[in-house]
């Protein structure tokens, strides 16, 4: 019974983390799930149907900012990732793709805090339509693999400087 609470409460942090920020809610359920004795794989189904369900409200609430075309690209990409991404779960160690995941994170923090420590105004980047079907491969393999899809379109919003309710 006092399992059930503990992941009760995990997920409840990880919607409300989706709710205020966009997104974000594997980035905090999965360790912690992890931590309460659930493997990845089952953490990750768990996570997906409930960010599923946590989605839902913020997609209706905001469908008059989302723009199909770029979220048809993204899906497109990210339907070619999902195989990648369990082939990924499947053959390779968790802890390789985890601290590369982590690496590139910690360089990507690094640069922007150097960016504004520099108080530089980082022009758009990654201009081209078909970066967006890159973004979707990416976040399809993290998002098949690692319930992590959220941070590459996350990082690809920043790079083309999309407004915080795109």
């Amino acid at each position: 019974m006092m399992m059930l609470v503990i992941v009760v409460l995990i997920v409840l942090l990880g919607a409300f983390t989706r709710t205020v920020f966009g997104f974000g809610e594997a980035l905090v359920t999965m360790p912690l799930l992890a931590l309460v004795a659930f493997d990845l794989k089952s953490a990750t189904a768990l996570i997906g149907a409930l960010g599923l369900i946590v989605a839902i409200p913020a997609v209706i609430q905001h469908r008059r900012q989302i723009d199909i075309a770029i979220v048809r690209r993204l899906v497109i990409g990210s339907l070619l990732g999902v195989p990648v991404g369990i082939a990924l779960m499947t053959y390779v160690p968790t802890v390789i793709v985890l601290r590369t995941l982590a690496g590139f994170l910690v360089i990507y923090g690094s640069y922007n805090l150097y960016q504004l420590h520099q108080h530089r105004i980082q022009k758009q980047h990654l201009k081209a339509p078909y970066w967006d079907y890159l973004a979707g491969v990416i976040s399809g393999v993290m998002g098949s693999a690692y319930n992590s899809h959220g941070v590459p379109v996350v990082i690809y919003g920043t790079l083309k400087k999309w407004p915080v309710d795109e």
